[in-house]
């Protein structure tokens, strides 16, 4: 890639950002919701989710958007260029922060034709980089930005949490949520690019549901696990240490990115730990490490075993030295 085509936008934010990346359930919107109470942050919740439609696969990305995309230049990033000026400039409309507001306005925004959407967004990007009062530093969580990162680190600069949790819990939280898993078998690029090189083809369609589940967490904790590799500066954060001791954890990743502790994560962390379900970071923390031996039986932990340990870190991020 040339130096120029990463070349940061005029007026991004250049105060701490921060980006906390991890496959879907591994407790990235946990830390993220935490360190968006942090002083003077504006906490974007997973903003590339815009045209991640699981009811209409064949169309996602078509429009200029959709899940996982494969960004490695400027040339190459499309809406999800002036997406990310909008985000990393601190200014995207306060609606638009969170996903469930940001898809309905973006479905509208998609509606209109190529030709006048384009030049709409990018002057909307360009425009609100350059006004001021934006926020003192950013964070922002994404689950899609997997095949993206080092595109978004080398054009903006970010500091980068990495997420990792253990891929019992993560496979079962998928299938309990219907997490959907979209075109990462079929998309030509993502199989030429990363499937082929690891020779790991993914289970026929009459599999097992966790076996499929299981390939798709070993595919994309393992491109993570290459990036971190690249960048020994990154911060690894584990699901297990959150659960063990949230606040002493998480104070020290604040440290580590330089955000200020406030009253608020405390109460965040305090009103938070309690029985929830879904998709809210509403959890019992002492519980959840082990959450994955009451949804799965032993056959079904075999299968996803016998999956993830073709993958080189067995659908760790960096797995512990007791993994089997």
């Amino acid at each position: 890639m040339r130096e120029r085509e990463l070349k940061a936008p005029s007026g991004a934010a250049r105060s701490n950002p921060v980006v906390l990346v991890g496959v879907a359930r591994s407790g990235t919107s946990w830390l993220g919701h935490a360190l968006g109470r942090a002083r003077g942050v504006r906490f974007y919740y997973e903003p590339d989710n815009v045209d991640a439609d699981p009811s209409n696969d064949a169309a996602a990305g078509q429009r200029g958007f959709g899940p996982y995309p494969v960004i490695d230049s400027d040339s190459g990033a499309g809406q999800f260029g002036p997406l990310w000026d909008l985000v990393f400039s601190g200014r995207l409309p306060f609606a638009l922060r969170e996903r469930r507001r940001l898809r309905p306005a973006a479905k509208v925004l998609l509606r209109l034709p190529r030709s006048i959407r384009d030049p709409l967004v990018r002057s909307a990007a360009s425009i609100s980089a350059r006004r001021p009062g934006r926020a003192q530093s950013v964070v922002v969580k994404t689950i899609y930005a997997t095949f993206s990162l080092e595109w978004l680190v080398a054009r903006y600069r970010p500091q980068v949490i990495a997420m990792q949790r253990n891929p019992l819990n993560v496979v079962s939280s998928w299938r309990e949520l219907h997490i959907p898993l979209f075109d990462l078998t079929t998309r030509p690029i993502i199989h030429t690019r990363f499937i082929e090189p690891l020779g790991i083809e993914p289970p026929g369609a009459g599999a097992p549901e966790v076996a499929q589940i299981a390939w798709h967490v070993g595919l994309l904790t393992h491109v993570i696990a290459q990036a971190l590799d690249r960048h020994p500066e990154w911060i690894f954060v584990t699901h297990e240490d959150l659960c063990d001791d949230p606040s002493t954890t998480i104070r020290r990743v604040s440290e580590q990115v330089g955000l200020e502790w406030t009253d608020d994560i405390d109460r965040f962390l305090n009103d938070n730990n309690r029985h929830g379900e879904g998709l809210a970071p509403v959890r019992i923390a002492t519980e959840e490490p082990t959450k994955w031996r009451q949804r799965l039986t032993d056959a079904e932990v075999e299968q996803i075993q016998r999956v993830l340990e073709r993958f080189p870190t067995r659908g760790w991020v960096r797995p512990p030295v007791t993994a089997s």
